[in-house]
């Protein structure tokens, strides 16, 4: 048995012909007291498509997040 290499993701609620952003989340961070989040990115870090992927709709605001799986 083959396993396609190609995920399909959709989500309704982007203006037509805006630009979606695809993001693959790395790791989640917590807010500190004011509300604000820091990450941190390691340059040297091998990326895996796994977890979850955010759609993110430039213009609408719209965002979607899914279970890779």
């Amino acid at each position: 048995m083959v396993v396609p290499s190609l995920l399909e993701f959709t989500a309704d609620g982007f203006v037509p012909g805006e630009d979606v952003a695809v993001a693959i989340v790395l790791r989640h961070a917590s807010a500190d007291h004011t509300g604000k989040a820091r990450a941190l990115i390691d340059r040297g870090e091998k990326l895996t498509v796994s977890g979850e992927i955010v759609l993110l709709g430039r213009i609408s605001g719209t965002t979607s997040v899914q279970q890779i799986i």
